[in-house]
């Protein structure tokens, strides 16, 4: 992760922990539920689910609870700083979450490398234990229904934002969105700066037809100078072999200036390209 990134996490943590000061957070304090009460609860709703996918369960949400209360009842999520009450209950989150890991790793089918078969089938005991710890720990709806089950309804919206990365859904999806702006700003610049290089490297290829195109207008002008000089007559007329060759040597003058208009208007082309690449260079500067 980046300087930036962690520096952006710091401070948004900094911010979260100042949340005690209008007392909603100290408040809700009292509506966290015991680790015991989170692994119960989701047992009870378990259904036909897994061990691996209860624990995950299990796990996720015993992660976002303490996450939300580390950013509230601390500076920076700091879980030294807490009060006693708050920091005993991070501790059990804590010691419940670490409980359910290594009893997880002590099967000797944990340990099993999740082979293509197994993902494809969902067979994998590790993978859906972390699908569920991904999901219940991060997901908005998770956070939703964390919220409507331990909390009164005017702390909810407030728990949901908390569960976000850095302490707050809302602060990183503006950080998001203003990365994704300075991305955009920062690939203009570099297109920008590659601009005249491109520009420059595609009027290349007009000003190299217009010169061949040039090339052959000059030749065949040439081959059309050569006969008339050795085929005119002391009073100035070229004269030709029949009438056929009189209009063989019409078309040719004709598919001369042709050429060299096409290639007039190709070579002008690239001299534009050109002179753009120069003027963007210059404006660059």
């Amino acid at each position: 992760m980046k300087m930036g990134s962690v520096l952006m996490f710091v401070l948004l943590g900094a911010q979260a922990g100042l949340a005690w000061a209008n007392g909603e957070d100290a408040a809700a304090l009292a509506h966290y539920p015991s680790a015991q009460q989170v692994q119960s609860d989701l047992l009870a709703t378990a259904g036909n689910a897994e061990p691996e996918e209860i624990a995950g369960r299990q796990a996720g949400r015993l992660l976002m609870l303490h996450s939300a209360l580390a950013h509230t009842a601390s500076s920076s999520g700091n879980v030294s700083q807490a009060s006693r009450p708050a920091r005993q209950l991070l501790d059990s989150y804590s010691q419940a979450y670490r409980a359910l890991e290594e009893k997880m790793q002590a099967d000797p089918d944990w340990r099993e490398k999740c082979g293509y078969l197994g993902n494809l089938f969902d067979t994998c005991r590790r993978q859906r234990f972390a699908r569920e710890k991904n999901y219940f720990q991060a997901s908005l709806q998770a956070a939703q229904e964390t919220a409507q089950l331990y909390f009164p309804p005017e702390y909810r919206d407030r728990f949901v934002d908390l569960t976000g990365a850095g302490g707050s859904r809302q602060r990183f999806a503006d950080y998001q969105s203003e990365r994704r702006e300075a991305g955009r700003a920062e690939r203009g610049r570099e297109f920008r700066k590659k601009l005249p290089v491109i520009l420059g490297g595609f009027s290349l290829i007009p000003l190299a037809i217009g010169i061949i195109l040039f090339a052959i207008a000059r030749r065949i002008g040439s081959s059309l100078a050569r006969y008339e000089f050795h085929n005119t007559s002391a009073g100035g007329v070229v004269e030709f072999a029949s009438f056929q060759a009189s209009q063989a040597h019409e078309r040719k003058r004709m598919l001369q200036r042709l050429v060299g208009n096409v290639g007039y208007l190709i070579l002008a082309l690239g001299v534009l390209g050109f002179g753009l690449a120069v003027g963007v260079q210059v404006a660059n500067s």
